[in-house]
């Protein structure tokens, strides 16, 4: 059986975020009411992948339909995913990924810690560069719904359609693969490589110094290029590969989620030379990565300082806080939490809602 799976979403321009230019409709109560929802992101690499996500009945994905052994998994990989979307007409492909994971159960990680938003779910993962989206005026493929063509011949009142009728398998597929490899060379860019942002400004004699304030001047211009801004960076490097140049490229690949391209460079300049703030850096790009284990050893190191003067105490005692959690040292993150409440030095604007986040986890870790 070939896997391929049809989830109906909201409809949108880019899956990249709620814009003034591009708000999700005909999603259902949820997205009318609160005009946003959990796949306004679809097609927003993170760390090189896109976390896709559709809102479904019940706790599971049935992912032992495509072949009875999956009862006893909680994943499927290479699977084909298919955006299906209403433009108000009828309901058609916007993109899809291919060589996806889907899971049995919802996923989550963590993000953007102090916008109140720190656990964010999902249901399927795929490298970007396996991550297609369609130009809105080149979507239509229309996907045939249920109650006019019969039972097994298209998507029915779920968002999520199986197709592992005979029917889909033998007349759908085929025709959905085929416009899915047609589409590729029209589908809108969201991959982009190292090579993409390794090109070189033109060498004027600049010092590294010099380079390093045009990347941020560039960087720091809300009408600024991005491009522009690794060029100077990157040329400030090969003037001097130094912890300074260094800290700033990381900076800009942490900006724009490219964690891992972030953590080499801020090791790098650490290896050069130990400094508090990059360390903090670190921290929370290991965090972000989920490798909590490893924010937690930069956290207690950085705690040792917590009351030097470049030391970023505030941000970083609560990065370790949700890094405990995160490793279900539950005490920890506890005592933390009390010593930074009994400090009026600071405020800790995290403290709430790592609060909430403890006594969540421990429930549920007292439920299984």
């Amino acid at each position: 059986m070939k896997k391929v799976v049809f989830c109906e979403i909201a409809w949108m321009k880019y899956y990249s975020g709620v814009s003034e230019d591009d708000q999700p409709v005909n999603g259902g109560k949820y997205v009318k009411e609160n005009r946003e929802g959990g796949e306004i992101y679809n097609f927003a690499p993170y760390n090189h992948q896109c976390y896709g996500y559709v809102m479904h009945r019940g706790e599971e994905l049935h992912i032992e339909r495509y072949d009875k052994i999956l009862r006893d998994f909680d994943e499927v990989r290479d699977m084909t995913v298919v955006w299906v979307a209403s433009d108000g007409k009828s309901s058609k492909i916007v993109g899809w990924y291919e060589h996806a994971t889907m899971y049995r159960f919802w996923q989550q990680f963590y993000d953007s810690l102090y916008c109140g938003d720190w656990r964010n779910s999902y249901n399927f993962v795929a490298e970007e560069k396996d991550c297609y989206l369609i130009d809105e005026k080149d979507r239509s493929f229309v996907v045939p719904r249920a109650p006019l063509a019969g039972k097994g011949k298209g998507m029915g009142q779920s968002q999520v359609w199986y197709a592992d009728s005979e029917y889909a398998q033998e007349e759908i597929i085929p025709k959905v693969i085929a416009y899915l490899e047609s589409m590729k060379e029209k589908c809108i860019s969201i991959y982009d490589t190292i090579e993409t942002l390794s090109e070189c400004a033109s060498d004027h004699g600049e010092t590294a110094e010099e380079l390093m304030d045009q990347c941020v001047k560039e960087f720091s211009d809300g009408t600024g290029d991005l491009l522009k801004s690794f060029a100077y960076a990157n040329l400030a490097v090969e003037k001097d590969d130094c912890m300074e140049t260094r800290e700033l490229r990381g900076d800009l690949y942490s900006e724009i989620g490219w964690y891992n391209e972030a953590e080499e460079e801020y090791k790098t300049a650490l290896h050069q030379e130990e400094n508090l703030n990059i360390m903090e850096k670190l921290m929370y790009i290991e965090l972000m990565m989920g490798q909590t284990f490893l924010a937690i050893e930069l956290g207690e190191t950085i705690r040792q300082h917590k009351n030097d003067e470049n030391n970023n105490w505030d941000l970083t005692s609560g990065n370790l806080v949700f890094a405990y959690i995160g490793e279900n040292e539950f005490d920890k993150a506890a005592f933390l939490i009390a010593e930074c409440e009994k400090d009026g030095d600071r405020e800790y604007g995290w403290i709430e809602e790592a609060k909430m986040v403890l006594a969540e986890c421990r429930q549920n870790i007292k439920k299984k």
